[in-house]
């Protein structure tokens, strides 16, 4: 599994491997990678493209999460205060949301 570089301060709250949906022309497609949940912020990164992390949201930043479905897949969707969405999918669904809760963040 990917790592992340935590910040000073930082302790890992949970993370597993998880498909972010993310538009792509018309449709949305799933991503492959690792979802990251810190005492500071949340974070998905893909796993073919080192860098950066496709989402990196501080804490601050997130008005809530939602629960609903995609396909037969729970998904668990991060909302920042801008509004943006992050879809996510996969076995850690359930332990996403506990996380989520752990560090404050509402259920919308």
């Amino acid at each position: 599994m990917a790592k992340l570089n935590l910040n000073p301060g930082e302790t890992m709250i949970g993370s597993g491997q998880m498909s972010l949906y993310q538009k792509q022309g018309l449709t949305k497609k799933p991503f492959q990678g690792n979802v990251f949940v810190t005492n500071q912020r949340a974070c998905f990164k893909i796993i073919m493209m080192p860098g950066e992390p496709d989402m990196n949201l501080p804490l601050e930043e997130i008005k809530g999460f939602s629960v609903g479905k995609i396909a037969l897949f729970t998904a668990v969707t991060i909302h920042s205060k801008s509004g943006e969405t992050y879809p996510l999918t996969g076995f850690p669904a359930k332990k996403l949301q506990d996380w989520l809760r752990q560090v404050g963040v509402q259920e919308l």
